[in-house]
């Protein structure tokens, strides 16, 4: 499955995310991403693709790369 599949498959997993037509609200993932809202953190780092992708391990921390997230 393409990473984009994936991450949408992800954040619909999120009602605020989603609007009742069913469309996912780029505009507020991307202020959640900004915010480094822990809802959107989470469900990030709760599938391997996307946390490979949008997170790099600083001494045994991770640190999300949100510019990297937001311009995906």
């Amino acid at each position: 499955m393409p990473l984009s599949e994936t991450l949408e498959k992800q954040l619909r997993k999120e009602n605020n995310f989603v609007t009742d037509n069913g469309e996912l609200k780029k505009w507020v993932v991307i202020k959640k991403a900004h915010d480094f809202d822990p809802v959107l953190i989470e469900l990030l780092l709760d599938n391997k693709d996307l946390k490979e992708k949008f997170f790099v391990d600083v001494k045994n921390t991770l640190v999300f790369k949100k510019d990297q997230f937001v311009l995906f």
